[in-house]
């Protein structure tokens, strides 16, 4: 007991120890807390995810990244799934200030709305403010970002040269901006040659996240930097004199791993500091890396109010944050998707599961969507099953990861998001309030729609309270959708809703002779303005009103009144028509039914261009202007010509030799001369039935996963070529061998008639050579580069022009050569890039005279290299 007493002395004289009392050892006691401390670490770790999403307190500090922007409120991405918003009152007190002044003067010219200060993707600090639990039960979390309680346990003293800060823009001076950081004793300065990265100028209630660059007066006066780079890759020292009651999170720190569980990690910080990372916030690619004593840089995630629990990340997207964060997963956008055949890789007791998809993306799953919500929980149970079918709910931008549900009752509805509606769709849902001007629909917990007063019925209600209560199931009709702003409206009309005319979604549409039902928006001298789904509206002139002369429209006709309207004219490009009432007649109604259009696949067309996007062209097929869609990728067997052609088609144009790929509703087309000739041939399968092993089809690349690439075919068929079957040479990187929509030539080598799978080879050691040799699809695809090359020229879409600028990045095309700008020189051709309307040149002499010069590497590009050949 000697060590006992020396450091707990019971007072008087201390008892010497005699020469035959051993010494008690040390560690064993030491052991015994390690033991306990394990112990409470695992249960820490358990719980850190579970009580974030649970216990999530006012006052509580959080990163955040920015989902979306409306006009009065910002949606914010927050740790472990969660969601809250700050409106536009908590943003700062200068721009609160400023509002106020301009609502008041009526002078709105200078106050810079939401979208303009904030953008999905942009991370910042905030503070929980307030919670509330909305209808369904859901919590609402209320945020600020105001530097005055983001930064509310700072102080003057406590600024030191180096810190990173959250603030906001309170004014703009002659020479920089005064930026509000929550201390009223301190004014914080960023000049404006600080900002000169920028494209606009800031503005007032701008969120910045800055550093501290100087110190000045004891505090009260500080110079801020806000270099993105620097900002993000500054460390918090302990120096900087952090402590548990200040700690703020968004901090990037050196630490030390102090402890490993299955559910999480124990780090130590700035000394003496401890910090909790949960599974979802440790690299899966480093997850065998992390061991006790390794050095790790780590994100500050929130800090609990009163336990000061400190939450970290370890994560890349949040370590570089320089890089920005992904708003949409690698695999593409799936929020709503039903996902069968995954796999469940990992429980975690407190706080949900792991699953893999059938594309090897991961999925969360909280332990409350592993079941319904009024059953028991049996988690061993749910893991034991072999596969698992989801509803992909979310997707973090914090973690970056999908959140899924195993919810049966959410798995079979039919929409779960604002996207999964479209005009003239029949939905079932709820009567949520009755309003004066309308009634409130709930379609399911996450989407409600809008019945306009004049939509509750085919007559106008006096008191719709009489026949609508709260609870009700209607039947409706969807108006319109606005998937941005999520703003649904439906109609409650029963003319509407069983009408079996043609509806007029777009003006595309619409035709001379085509009758649909409508609904009256306004009532002039001059006739009725008639409305149907989304925007498309017409004109009914006085003399197509009726038969009979009619002289005051408003005594015959009523705003809300649903009728037959034929089409007289139509304009879809000016969005312009004109209706009759008169010249309906329920014989032509009868006669004009949805147009009969024989589109058998493999069957050469000509189509019109409707509309071009991002990913291909609208087209109408002639002559009866059946809708189709042509993929940018279908364009051509040539990847490169692709874009060219897209670049070089304008609406209005006319593409011939088209085929029909699927018989589906959508008509989906390719201009691909090897897919033609293999459908032309019958080198073909057109159905599941038809597919043996040992035949060889035409294809093209319809996705590429990490396993392999899945390959598709005409009539809808899709086989898998795994990352063993895709080349002749080993690959260790799937992405680096094709491109999606790349034509290949693929034989079967596998089938599942069971599940109705097959596996294809895409060697060419394996695969026959199409008897289109490749000498003659090359020549076949520098005809076609040329064609399209004369095609923008004469557009007149190829002006080019030549200078010697001050920002040439590509200093190897004139690397020994002194230049000014505006200088004249002569310069060799190295390529002409028609897309962006720049001709690269080189002017270096080895290339412009007759001297012989060794061959090499000029410079390199993103997709392809220079190369001197001459000798």
């Amino acid at each position: 007991m000697a060590s006992v007493e020396e450091d707990f002395p019971r007072g008087g004289t201390a008892k010497k120890p005699t020469q035959s009392k051993t010494v008690v050892q040390r560690t064993e006691a030491d052991n015994l807390f390690q033991v306990k401390f394990n112990f409470f670490l695992v249960i820490a770790v358990l719980q850190t995810c579970v009580s974030l999403s649970q216990n999530v307190k006012e006052g509580m500090l959080m990163l955040g990244c920015v989902k979306e922007v409306t006009d009065f409120e910002v949606t914010v991405s927050l740790p472990s799934g969660l969601q809250g918003f700050f409106s536009i009152k908590n943003i700062c007190d200068s721009y609160t200030k400023m509002l106020s002044e301009q609502l008041e003067s009526a002078d709105t010219e200078d106050i810079c709305s939401l979208p303009h200060l904030f953008y999905p993707g942009m991370v910042l600090r905030c503070v929980v403010v307030k919670l509330d639990v909305a209808k369904g039960g859901s919590l609402s979390i209320q945020l600020s970002i105001n530097p005055k309680v983001v930064n509310k346990s700072l102080t003057s003293a406590t600024l030191k040269t180096g810190m990173v800060l959250s603030g906001c823009v309170e004014s703009v001076e002659d020479h920089g901006y005064i930026v509000d950081i929550g201390i009223s004793a301190t004014k914080a300065f960023l000049p404006k040659e600080a900002v000169k990265f920028k494209h606009n100028k800031l503005k007032v209630g701008q969120y910045l996240t800055s550093q501290v660059e100087e110190v000045k007066n004891n505090g009260r006066v500080a110079q801020l930097s806000i270099d993105v780079t620097t900002v993000a890759q500054a460390c918090a020292e302990p120096q900087h004199g952090w402590t548990l009651t200040n700690l703020l999170p968004g901090l990037l720190v050196n630490a030390t791993i102090k402890a490993v569980t299955k559910h999480g990690l124990l780090l130590d910080f700035l000394s003496s500091f401890n910090g909790l990372v949960d599974f979802l916030h440790m690299e899966p690619e480093q997850a065998s890396s992390y061991t006790k004593g390794v050095q790790v840089k780590a994100r500050v995630l929130y800090i609990e109010p009163y336990t000061r629990l400190v939450g970290m990340s370890l994560r890349s997207h949040l370590i570089h944050l320089e890089t920005g964060i992904d708003l949409v997963p690698a695999g593409g956008e799936r929020i709503g998707d039903v996902v069968k055949d995954c796999k469940m890789t990992a429980i975690h007791h407190m706080s949900g599961a792991m699953l893999e998809l059938p594309d090897k993306m991961l999925a969360f799953v909280h332990r409350n969507h592993m079941k319904e919500s009024n059953e028991p929980a049996n988690e061993n149970r749910v893991f034991a099953q072999p596969e698992h079918t989801c509803r992909i709910l979310d997707f973090s931008l914090m973690e970056q990861i999908h959140f899924a549900t195993l919810r049966k009752s959410v798995i079979g509805k039919p929409f779960y998001r604002y996207h999964d509606l479209h005009a003239g769709q029949i939905v079932e849902g709820t009567v949520s309030v009755l309003l004066s001007h309308g009634m409130v629909v709930r379609l399911s917990d996450h989407i409600k729609g809008f019945v306009p007063r004049t939509h509750l019925s085919d007559i106008v209600l006096q008191d719709p309270e009489k026949k609508y209560f709260e609870g009700m199931k209607v039947k409706c009709r969807v108006l319109s959708v606005d998937t941005e702003n999520k703003k649904l409206y439906l109609t409650r009309k029963k003319t509407l809703i069983e009408s079996s005319l043609p509806l007029f979604l777009t003006y595309n549409d619409t035709r001379p002779g085509r009758v649909s039902h409508g609904y009256i928006v306004s009532i002039k001298d001059f006739g009725c303005i008639v409305r149907f789904y989304n925007t498309v509206k017409g004109l009914v002139p006085l003399g197509e009103l009726s038969s009979e002369p009619i002289i005051s429209p408003e005594g015959v006709f009523y705003v809300g009144q649903v009728l037959k309207a034929k089409v007289l004219q139509c304009n879809p490009e000016k969005e312009k028509m004109v209706l009759s009432f008169k010249a309906v007649v329920d014989k032509e109604i009868e006669e004009a039914p949805k147009p009969q259009f024989d589109c058998e696949v493999g069957k050469r067309l000509d189509a019109k261009v409707l509309k071009k996007s991002l990913n291909g062209l609208e087209l109408a097929i002639l002559p009866d202007e059946i809708r189709a869609v042509l993929h940018t990728v279908h364009l051509s067997d040539h990847m490169s010509n692709c874009p060219l052609l897209w670049e070089s088609l304008q609406e209005g144009d006319i593409i011939s030799n088209l085929i029909c790929l699927t018989a589906s509703h959508l008509k989906t087309l390719t201009k691909k001369p090897t897919v033609r000739w293999s459908l032309e041939e019958g080198v073909v399968a057109k159905d599941f039935s038809e597919i043996a092993v040992g035949i060889q089809l035409v294809g093209w690349i319809k996705n590429i996963m990490s396993y392999g690439v899945f390959v598709e075919f005409p009539y809808g068929l899709v086989g898998l070529a795994p990352k063993s079957a895709m080349t002749d040479k080993f690959l260790s990187d799937t992405t680096n061998a094709f491109q999606v929509g790349q034509t290949v030539m693929a034989k079967v080598t596998n089938l599942d008639e069971e599940k109705r799978r097959f596996l294809v080879t895409l060697k060419t050691s394996e695969v026959l050579s199409l008897q289109r040799d490749a000498q003659t699809r090359l020549i076949n695809g520098l005809q076609e580069r040329r064609a399209v090359t004369e095609m923008l020229a004469m557009k007149g879409m190829c002006d080019i022009s030549a200078y010697v600028s001050k920002n040439l990045p590509l200093a190897a095309y004139f690397a020994g050569v002194k230049l000014t700008e505006g200088q004249k020189v002569g310069a060799v051709i190295l390529h002409v890039d028609m897309l962006s309307a720049c001709v690269h040149v080189s002017i270096l002499s080895k290339l412009m005279g007759k001297k012989k010069s060794v061959s090499g590497v000029l410079c390199y590009r993103h997709n392809f290299i220079y190369v001197c050949i001459y000798k």
